[in-house]
This record gives C-alpha cells, sequence and structure tokens, in this order.
C-alpha cells in the first residue's frame, strides 16, 4: 500500500504539479533539473542520509525525464511504484529512516 500511496502523491507533486509550473517559467531542462534536487531534498528532509538522498535525486531526474518526453505522469508513476515495491521489499526504505531514528 505504501509504495502506490506514496508514488502517486509524490508523483502528482513533483511531475504532475511543480515540472509542469517550473516548465512553463523556465523551460523543460530547468525544470527537470530543479524538481529533481528538490526530490532529494525532500527526502533527506525525512531522515534519509544524503548518499540515499542523491540517488533519489538520481530518481528524480529519471522521472522527470520520462514525464517530459511522454507528455504524462503515467509512465513515471509506474516506474515510481515499480521501485519503491523494491525498496519496501528490500528492507532499504524502512531501514534507512530505522537507521536515523535509532
Amino acid at each position: 500500500m505504501f509504495s502506490i500511496t506514496n508514488a502517486t502523491l509524490e508523483e502528482f507533486l513533483w511531475r504532475g504539479i511543480l515540472l509542469s509550473r517550473f516548465s512553463e517559467q523556465l523551460g523543460e531542462k530547468w525544470a527537470v533539473i530543479i524538481t529533481s534536487l528538490g526530490f532529494g531534498l525532500q527526502h533527506y528532509s525525512l531522515g534519509f542520509p544524503w548518499t540515499t538522498c542523491i540517488t533519489f535525486s538520481i530518481g528524480g531526474f529519471f522521472y522527470g525525464g520520462i514525464t517530459v518526453k511522454s507528455r504524462s505522469i503515467i509512465p513515471a508513476l509506474i516506474w515510481h511504484v515499480a521501485f519503491n515495491f523494491l525498496m519496501v521489499f528490500s528492507g532499504l526504505i524502512i531501514s534507512d529512516v530505522y537507521d536515523q531514528a535509532c
């Protein structure tokens, strides 16, 4: 359930709203860069270590790129759900947050 809910909310916010607004103002290239960095920083604010957040920024760049190329957030949403699913079942998401809290 986490994988679907989290990916849906993040994609609607980061690619559905922010990427489209920044694209209108700054162009698609800068919009992808800015939202990718913001995506990584959002995860840092949630307690993830910097190295993980850099990886999430790279993922945000991927999600932003496929959103721009496809003109839809659906492909990014599908990839995001799949990656979240893999991270949850590998223990990466839960263990990173848990390790930082302890």
